[in-house]
């Protein structure tokens, strides 16, 4: 990292590409990526990406701002120096709008940290944040539908993951309607498979009933990988008595929080089987320090990357997931049809729901941020809480 190659400008990127059938929860036929693109005096730019630019535009347009004036003038090992640092205070830490935008600048300067040294995602990190380990191929399973998706948009998602090679796949599900016809076609049509009851995230007061006999239509259903988001956050001190009441069932949650004590609680304190951070939500850094605190506690492979993004956050995300193997999982990769991401899912090499990192190839692709040309907006958001 040249200590002449100092940062000029930090700018919020916010990207606007078709997505899916019209039928996604809170989507209208659109999707935005929200990316932050820092520029230094040699030229070279590192992007990445966050989730809160998806609900939040405008906040993350304002506090990209001023988080930059911590960066400017410094080179990238400085500005990562800074997150280090920010990471400390107790307001960041417990600030998810902050956080998340701290997470893109961090794959920012990582990405510029890797184009400046000829290295890949993965080795850049492994170089910064001293991580001995040999590369593997991913873990992934595909995600696609929604809670609104009909039987037939379930079978058009199953056929484009076989195409691509993936056997395991999350289905959406309303416990609030019959999914029978939905799970008995991919238990039969897929080698494994695993539920988010998302709707759930978005009540106050979950239908516990409903949830428990839901939940015991599924005890025979050997190919099921495990159950998410089971219940909303105002109602997460009851998961330990739903995990004894279904011992045999695998649980995970995670994918709104974004610290290292967030998912150790979550570990440690409710028992969950699976953690769900993702990256444009958590740091890289934290990540790594909760996959020091597996791996050192002889915990089993506890985390299950989610990823609802861009390429970017797909990029990152299986780079570190390949040199963390030890106590990463598996990795979600979305497959849903969003024209910002086709480009990088063709060009991935999958094989019997794996994936095999490049560790050659350098950075970002520059391509990645190429495709967003031409379709960037202003201080929009995709999204709508139904």
């Amino acid at each position: 990292m040249g200590i002449k190659n100092k940062i000029t400008d930090v700018e919020h990127v916010l990207c606007e590409g078709s997505f899916g059938s019209g039928k996604y929860y809170g989507y209208k036929k659109k999707k935005i990526v929200s990316l932050v693109k820092i520029s230094t005096k040699c030229n070279i730019y590192g992007i990445g990406e966050s989730l809160v630019g998806i609900y939040s535009p405008e906040l993350f347009e304002i506090n990209t701002k001023y988080l930059s004036k911590f960066l400017i003038g410094k080179d990238a090992k400085g500005g990562l120096n800074e997150i280090n640092s920010l990471q400390k205070n107790k307001f960041f830490i417990n600030s998810g709008l902050i956080k998340s935008i701290l997470s893109a600048i961090e794959m920012s300067l990582i990405d510029i940290v890797a184009k400046e040294e000829g290295l890949s995602i993965s080795n850049a990190i492994k170089k910064i944040y001293n991580i001995n380990s040999s590369h593997h191929e991913v873990d992934i399973y595909a995600s696609a539908g929604s809670i609104n998706s009909s039987l037939g948009d379930l079978k058009k998602d199953i056929k484009r993951s076989m195409k691509l090679d993936i056997d395991k796949m999350k289905v959406r599900l309303n416990i609030n309607k019959n999914n029978s016809n939905k799970i008995n076609y991919i238990r039969n049509n897929i080698r494994a498979f695993s539920i988010d009851l998302i709707t759930n995230s978005f009540v106050k007061n979950d239908n516990v009933i409903k949830l428990n006999k839901f939940i015991s239509s599924l005890r025979n259903i050997k190919n099921l990988l495990w159950v998410e988001e089971p219940l909303s956050l105002n109602n997460l001190l009851k998961f330990k008595t739903l995990k004894k009441q279904f011992r045999h069932i695998k649980f995970s949650y995670g994918e709104n929080f974004n610290t290292y004590l967030d998912f150790l609680n979550l570990l440690e304190l409710y028992k969950f089987d699976y953690i769900n951070p993702d990256i444009s939500h958590l740091t890289v850094s934290e990540l790594i320090r909760l996959s020091n605190h597996i791996e050192n506690n002889k915990l089993s492979k506890s985390i299950i990357l989610h990823c609802w993004g861009g390429s970017i956050n797909m990029n990152v995300s299986l780079n570190i997931a390949s040199i963390l193997n030890k106590s990463i999982k598996m990795v979600e990769f979305p497959i849903a049809q969003f024209s910002l991401n086709e480009a990088y899912i063709s060009d991935c090499e999958i094989k019997n729901s794996h994936v095999k990192i490049n560790p050659d190839n350098i950075g970002n692709p520059n391509y990645l941020i190429e495709n967003y040309s031409g379709v960037t907006v202003k201080k929009k958001s995709a999204f709508k809480f139904e």
